[in-house]
């Protein structure tokens, strides 16, 4: 029961993500124009979006929640090691929404808008949400690694093989942002949006 409890957990939070994800997109795709926008500009169109970004961030740490807590549930599975790693970079990702949505918040409910204090906030949020996605992401990888080599199989061997090349991309991506090393997620988007797919299939599999 626990496992097909974490299963459904799992697929829930997953097919939620890909939703959520493109909605942000779609909502905060003025500000991502490219390196020419400065910081006031930046600041000011993410008031302007506040409420609706902030509606999506709502079910998003539910989201997250929801991962870090099929992840704990499913540690009783051969693919523990996958799991401890996916639930890490959940936890290590939840504190990013406070910081949006409080921090945020509170931010563009002042009269004069305080730039300095948004890109300060915003450059935290970051870091947490590269590391804690990277991790997780990786943390998937490692799930359906392990349990392709298992003989308990869910899911056809390519699916997982997608699965596992999706998720370690995708994961890989939010590392090599996290040190510098690239300047966008843009490349690695269809991989993470794949990534949460076949984990979803995964998760509905254990559920049924």
């Amino acid at each position: 029961m626990s496992a097909r409890l974490g299963g459904g957990f799992l697929c829930l939070a997953c097919i939620a993500m890909p939703i959520i994800i493109v909605d942000y997109l779609m909502i905060m795709s003025g500000a991502e124009g490219g390196a020419e926008i400065t910081n006031v500009e930046r600041a000011r169109y993410a008031k302007s979006v506040f409420a609706a970004a902030a509606r999506g961030w709502t079910f998003e740490v539910l989201a997250i929640s929801l991962i870090a807590a099929a992840s704990f549930i499913l540690m009783t599975r051969p693919s523990r090691a996958g799991w401890a790693l996916a639930a890490v970079g959940a936890l290590v990702t939840m504190p990013m929404y406070p910081i949006m949505l409080g921090g945020y918040g509170e931010v563009f409910a002042q009269p004069d808008l305080n730039v300095d204090l948004f890109m300060v906030l915003r450059a935290i949020s970051l870091i947490v949400f590269y590391v804690g996605q990277g991790l997780m992401m990786a943390g998937f990888g490692l799930v359906l690694f392990i349990e392709l080599r298992s003989s308990d199989r869910l899911m056809p061997n390519w699916l997982y093989g997608l699965g596992v090349g999706a998720n370690a991309i995708a994961g890989g991506i939010f590392l090599l942002l996290h040190f510098g090393l690239l300047n966008s997620f843009a490349i690695g988007g269809p991989f993470g949006l794949v990534g949460f797919a076949i984990m979803a299939v995964f998760g509905a599999r254990l559920a049924l």
